[in-house]
């Protein structure tokens, strides 16, 4: 059985994942919390500005 750990995130990295995901396509979060973000695959950056990949959706849903 494998299981699945959340990858941590400090509750100001988590509140700029949201702020990604509801805000488009200029959302001002610290470089560093995007830089986090990619680099665990919750965030990808496209040509239209950062947005949420399907992980990070789970991401944002397991916490509620």
């Amino acid at each position: 059985m494998t299981v699945h750990a959340q990858k941590l995130l400090t509750p100001e990295e988590f509140a700029s994942l949201i702020e990604i995901a509801v805000t488009a396509p200029d959302p001002s979060i610290p470089a560093a919390h995007l830089n986090k973000l990619v680099a665990l695959g919750y965030v990808a950056l496209t040509a239209k500005g950062p947005v949420v990949t399907g992980d990070g959706l789970i991401r944002i849903t397991e916490s509620e």
